[in-house]
């Protein structure tokens, strides 16, 4: 697999491995989980129902080996 001229397929494994790298919130107001795909809904409600207002984004991505990760940004 050869990376691609403007280094996005380089930027994407890096996001993969390391789904926080290159935030711009403190440690503590992200939460990462990783699920896999039929439990992405249970993940997202119990996240909602722990941090209830605080919520500023959540973000589902994929990583590898059908994971996915659930990204929590509080305020």
């Amino acid at each position: 697999m050869q990376p691609e001229r403007d280094g996005s397929l380089d930027r994407k494994r890096q996001q993969a491995l390391h789904p926080t790298a290159g935030g711009t919130s403190s440690p503590e107001g992200i939460n990462v989980t990783l699920v896999p795909l039929y439990l992405i809904p249970k993940a997202v409600a119990d996240e909602i129902r722990r941090h209830k207002q605080a919520i500023r984004v959540i973000h589902v991505r994929r990583t590898r080996n059908h994971q996915y990760t659930v990204e929590v940004e509080c305020a």
